[in-house]
């Protein structure tokens, strides 16, 4: 699968017997996600654990896999669009922010559900919106001293509980906000979360490039920055009446013009001690969770796949889930170390063939430089306004390059 990322299990497998061993594997009642899951969570923690002391983000985010077309498929579950039927998942990806070079370390948790499946099945006590408090719990308290573990979450984390439970776990939180909560300002008033937000003057400006979305390429941005205490109340009414306020800082950039962009984030790290510039950053590494989806949904083809129940698609993604943070890792490093010898991410012979198919003039090159031939050979052009080669094109390259090491490698024991 590795090998071969987005081909079919039939091609992945290479014949009928290993194809039906497959099967047997996926429907084996001790093969689940989370048993061929963990080994990489545990891998993911310890690293994490094994970093300097400083910041490590968990880069949390659901998404779904629509399978509409798989009308043979049982157990499968509404999701974001009532006519689509599909799975959800929600993951938390680990990664240590450098600046202009953030290292993807791998999962740190994830689960995948149905929405047919009763409430005990799915693991939320209550509603959908435990996912965030879940991961942390099985996560696990923050003990690594002179660490901050930091949760990372768009405006769907804007859960009282989850942050609350962030806090009481040792975690710190960096969310977006969505509700315009009731806060106790610096000087004892009683505001509204937006409303306060908005009504600070300018600290800091901050420049940020954020990558393009629906086909418009990147663009680089000049946002006025402000931030100030806030005391967050819990609900009226609701489960968390009693629970003690939430004590962090708003944290608000914007553009200066009509319809410009506007962040309103809830942060527990000082500002007198993390950057409120650096905070933004790490805001807006965001995008690797949700490059990792599309790793997943285009270069594995995860919403291609026939299998006859949700619970063995489940199985599937447990594969698929670790070989697309390896796809994403490479593209990472290509991206954000293109200078770095190749030779010292991928294995030399892939190097050698690469060099040898392509006719390229030195068989010396850079990361960034082999990622641009792996693209070539998926068929990339590579013009000026062709931008980044994207996730089908890079891994029909791979798929071919594979092709080829293989080739080598035969005739090497054949001789």
């Amino acid at each position: 699968m590795a090998a071969n990322p987005s081909g079919s299990l039939p091609e992945q497998m290479g014949g009928w017997n290993e194809l039906r061993a497959a099967y047997r594997l996926f429907g084996e009642a001790d093969v689940t996600h989370e048993a061929l899951s963990v080994g990489h969570w545990g891998k993911t923690y310890q690293e994490a654990q094994e970093q300097e002391a400083g910041v490590i983000l968990w880069i949390q985010d659901t998404t779904e896999f629509n399978y509409n077309a798989h009308k043979g498929t049982t157990g499968l579950g509404s999701t974001s669009h009532s006519k689509v039927q599909g799975l959800m998942m929600h993951s938390a990806l680990v990664v240590v922010p450098h600046p202009g070079n953030n290292e993807v370390l791998g999962l740190g948790w994830q689960h995948i559900w149905s929405r047919a499946q009763p409430p005990e099945q799915s693991r939320f006590t209550g509603c959908e919106s435990d996912k965030w408090s879940l991961a942390l719990q099985q996560i696990g308290a923050v003990s690594q001293e002179g660490q901050r573990w930091v949760s990372v979450g768009d405006r769907e984390s804007d859960v009282f509980a989850y942050l609350h439970q962030a806090r009481a776990l040792g975690w710190d939180c960096l969310s977006r906000v969505a509700q315009n909560r009731v806060i106790s300002t610096p000087s004892g008033e009683r505001d509204w979360l937006k409303r306060f937000a908005r009504a600070q003057t300018v600290q800091a400006h901050k420049r940020l490039e954020l990558r393009g979305r629906s086909g418009q390429p990147k663009r680089t941005i000049d946002l006025n920055v402000s931030w100030s205490a806030i005391s967050l109340h819990p609900p009226q009414p609701g489960t968390q009446t009693s629970a003690d306020p939430i004590e962090g800082w708003c944290l608000r950039c914007w553009e200066d013009e009509p319809n410009g962009l506007e962040w309103i984030l809830l942060t527990t790290l000082d500002p007198a001690q993390f950057s409120p510039l650096d905070q933004l950053e790490w805001y807006a590494a965001r995008w690797l969770i949700e490059e990792y989806h599309k790793g997943l949904k285009t270069g594995c083809a995860i919403e291609a796949r026939q299998l006859a129940t949700a619970e063995r698609l489940i199985t599937l993604a447990g594969f698929l889930s670790i070989v697309a943070v390896r796809l994403l890792q490479l593209r990472t490093l290509s991206r954000q170390q293109p200078h770095r010898p190749a030779t010292e991410v991928v294995p030399e012979v892939m190097v050698r063939v690469l060099v040898i198919r392509l006719k390229l003039t030195t068989a010396q090159i850079t990361l960034g430089e082999f990622w641009g031939a792996v693209a070539r050979l998926g068929g990339f052009i590579g013009r000026k306004s062709d931008g980044q080669p994207g996730w089908q094109t890079l891994w029909r390259g791979w798929s071919r390059l594979q092709d080829l090491c293989w080739g080598v490698e035969l005739g090497a024991g054949g001789g």
